[in-house]
């Protein structure tokens, strides 16, 4: 065997085993170390519960339609009295040519803001920034699922792309395209107008294209002396064809078969936080209106609003979390939390002491974190507790106490400072590493 060879295989074989006892000293002094570590960081829980329940509205589903039904109405758009909800043909030619006429139309509102655009390149780098904000809530909305939203995105997106290209054309091929349009919708009018019947709002109302028979079955009145057996028998009613509903007044309604433990938790007129499992991205402020008797440990809680009527048209059966309370603070682990006795001192940091001259002590909250070498206290005041964390703030009585402003702030517990999590005989300024 060569010389080389051999040397190689050494110091491979020495390097190994310098890693091997590397590795072996860190481990031995981490499972030795009395004193173990974590980061707090800022964290929010809250106190919350999952229902399964009801969105309830007074609503009105209208009469009418069939398969040729155009509806000029946005879902959640409100309609005034006497206004149309929607416009029911009676041939699929008729319907044709009236879809056909509203495109055309759109096309030439288009072309007529594309005329005034063509002048100047500022007007284009708008443009520009349109299609790319259309874009962006495009996105938005079908990473939501919100496909309404995308659709209106889609039709935005669809016209600024228009204008686009003819704001760089020119005027000339404009007036051309304008010309031609409006010969194409003079020769459609008279058939599109005729054949038609116009449905009219009976009062005004928040329209929504989605009937789904529990219009008339769950009620405002109805919600209010429902019981827990009459909750559980609770079907939808047979579904006509129609041309959507019409949602009246401004409140809303959201209510579920509770466990009476829970019930506990609320009274008539109490306001929570409301987050729905889908269908609404945001949290929704709600108050307490009714609560049922009890029956077999359960009872049924109604909650109402006056906001965001216009989103939760779409919204029927829901589950949702009531949140009680929700608390923000740092988290620490619980074994990091301590009670540790102070001495009790005056204005001027002398200790006080009790009628038989030995100094008085008070337990503080704290927590112990690395502060250099040594262990620095900290008082922090208890907000949340789980069983595997605490969630604290600084105390900021405790801290008042202290005169010197350096002291006090080196005291207060922030996020990322580094909490003793594991300690013997642990006190404040004792020296760790």
């Amino acid at each position: 065997m060569k010389a080389g060879t051999i040397a190689t295989r050494v110091i491979l074989t020495i390097f190994c085993l310098i890693v091997v006892i590397y590795f072996g000293v860190n481990m031995a002094a981490y499972f030795m170390d009395p004193y173990t570590t974590t980061v707090a960081y800022n964290y929010v829980t809250e106190n919350a519960i999952t229902v399964s329940g009801y969105v309830v509205r007074q609503e009105e589903a209208l009469s009418g339609g069939g398969e040729l039904v155009y509806s000029p109405r946005g879902e959640g758009e409100r309609v005034s009295a006497g206004g149309t909800v929607a416009l029911v043909y009676q041939s699929a030619q008729a319907l044709e040519d009236a879809n056909s006429l509203r495109s055309l139309e759109d096309q030439l509102d288009q072309l007529n803001y594309a005329k005034t655009l063509a002048s100047g390149a500022q007007t284009t780098v708008r443009l520009d920034e349109e299609i790319t904000g259309a874009l962006v809530d495009f996105r938005s909305a079908m990473a939501a699922g919100d496909l309404n939203s995308a659709g209106d995105s889609g039709d935005t997106l669809r016209s600024d792309v228009l204008k686009h290209s003819y704001a760089y054309s020119g005027t000339g091929d404009l007036e051309a395209a304008i010309a031609n349009l409006q010969g194409q919708i003079s020769s459609l009018s008279a058939s599109a107008a005729s054949g038609s019947t116009r449905i009219a709002a009976p009062k005004s109302g928040v329209f929504s294209s989605l009937v789904d028979g529990y219009e008339s079955v769950l009620t405002p009145e109805l919600i209010s002396t429902l019981t827990p057996s009459a909750y559980r028998t609770i079907a939808p009613g047979t579904v006509t064809a129609g041309v959507g509903k019409l949602i009246y007044g401004e409140s809303w309604y959201y209510m579920a078969l509770m466990r009476s433990e829970d019930v506990k938790k609320l009274a008539v007129g109490d306001r929570i936080t409301v987050r729905f499992q889908s269908g609404l991205d945001r949290d929704v402020t709600m108050t307490v209106n009714y609560i049922s008797p009890e029956e077999g440990g359960q009872q049924v809680v109604s909650l109402t609003s006056n906001s965001y009527l216009s989103l939760i048209t779409l919204l029927r059966r829901q589950n949702a979390q009531l949140i009680f309370h929700s608390y923000t603070g740092i988290r620490v682990p619980r074994s990091a939390v301590r009670l540790d006795p102070r001495p009790v001192t005056d204005g001027d940091g002398n200790p006080i002491l009790d009628a038989e001259g030995n100094e008085k002590t008070e337990n503080v909250t704290c927590v112990y974190c690395l502060w250099g070498t040594t262990a620095r206290l900290k008082p922090v005041t208890v907000l949340w507790q789980d069983d595997d964390y605490i969630l604290v703030s600084p105390d900021e009585t405790y801290l008042g106490s202290i005169t010197s402003a350096t002291t006090r702030e080196s005291r207060r517990l922030r996020a990322g400072d580094e909490v003793i999590t594991a300690a013997e005989d642990i006190y404040d300024g004792k020296v760790i590493r």
